[in-house]
């Protein structure tokens, strides 16, 4: 007989994986025609009635993560699922080892630095790709791959800008993994999940925060493919698609459902796959891997715990989730409108009157 816990989790993994939108996981830049000249939307447009209704709902949601989160610990059948995880824990750098292998190989063949839309300057930045793959093969020398990866994110930064390459954070998060995943320091060894985590999960962050400031290249994608609103209002449908990954990338980065979420959001990029093609496996590649160790390594944060685990009692856990979402949400919309102004070299004279005293002339 199947446990009712086990129905009760398969139940809340299927919900999810429908009422998440499909769209909440592809790369905007990778389909649409953009170009950081397109004027963003003002801080006014963004605040309306339907923005502060999700963000409200978005809390909620948060608020009842912690509880299920609470339950599923306290689950005998979901801790010998975790126990099981846990025994494979060894493989984890090998996964994420062969993920960013399969990156650079893929992004080498087409052309690209580490990700799908991001041209290579000059072919040796191409040959440095594949150099590094090669060393993965290695477990000894996989920090200098890490420190490789760290390399090529600074090439990005030097080509394409710092605004840009905070879409593929990710690679930051992985280079520092790959780097003291072997290391004997325990501190540094123990550095590797947080790392990968906050790489991750800010990723997922700021490419939701660029569908609410850049909306145009979001309905783009939308209007070439219809069927991904499923009959929704198409700006409601990438407004609801963004905070969905807003909420996703929050949890890893809190450390709340991360097995859970490892198992939902791989399974909605398999999906996605099936209608953006063989770009969104170059570009996805490298994350469906770090959702793996997630799998793996779950919880492992002996010297650094998961921010949710600094409060103890779960109403002090649901106060944390929502308060500092809130404050994130505010932390990052701000300075990427502020970058997407200057980028486009709007004038930032109508953010006055919504700054109020803290507008300085």
């Amino acid at each position: 007989m199947i446990s009712v816990h086990l129905r009760r989790w398969a139940f809340a993994l299927l919900l999810m994986s429908f009422v998440t939108p499909f769209t909440a996981y592809a790369h905007v830049k990778w389909f649409a025609a953009w170009s950081f000249d397109d004027s963003p939307v003002t801080l006014g447009d963004i605040l309306t009635p339907i923005f502060l209704g999700l963000a409200a709902l978005t809390v909620a949601g948060l608020v009842i993560a912690v509880f299920i989160d609470h339950r599923l610990r306290d689950s005998r059948l979901y801790q010998r699922i975790e126990g099981w995880f846990d025994g494979r824990r060894e493989f984890a750098p090998l996964v994420l080892r062969i993920g960013l292998g399969m990156t650079l190989v893929l992004a080498w063949a087409d052309d690209r630095l580490l990700t799908p839309d991001l041209a290579l300057s000059h072919p040796v930045w191409g040959w440095i790709q594949f150099g590094l793959a090669l060393l993965l093969i290695f477990p000894r020398a996989t920090a200098i791959a890490g420190a490789g990866t760290l390399g090529l994110y600074v090439v990005g930064i030097v080509e394409h800008g710092a605004f840009y390459m905070l879409d593929y954070f990710i690679f930051v998060g992985v280079g520092v993994y790959l780097m003291t995943v072997y290391a004997k320091n325990p501190r540094l060894h123990s550095l590797r999940i947080p790392a990968l985590y906050f790489g991750v999960g800010f990723s997922l962050m700021w490419v939701a925060i660029e569908k609410i400031i850049y909306p145009q290249w979001g309905l783009g994608v939308l209007a070439a493919n219809p069927q991904l609103t499923l009959g929704l209002d198409a700006n409601f449908f990438l407004l609801s698609a963004g905070f969905v990954e807003l909420a996703l990338g929050y949890l890893l980065i809190i450390g709340l459902l991360e097995r859970p979420l490892a198992v939902v959001i791989t399974l909605v990029f398999f999906t996605t796959t099936l209608v953006f093609g063989k770009v969104e496996v170059i570009g996805h590649t490298i994350i469906h891997a770090a959702l793996i160790v997630f799998l793996l390594e779950g919880t492992s944060r002996s010297l650094y715990p998961a921010p949710i685990n600094i409060h103890r009692t779960i109403p002090w856990r649901m106060g944390f989730a929502a308060v500092n979402f809130v404050l994130l949400l505010a932390a990052l919309i701000v300075p990427y409108l502020l970058m997407a102004q200057s980028a486009s070299g709007s004038s930032l004279a109508y953010l006055k009157p919504l700054l109020g005293v803290l507008w300085r002339p």
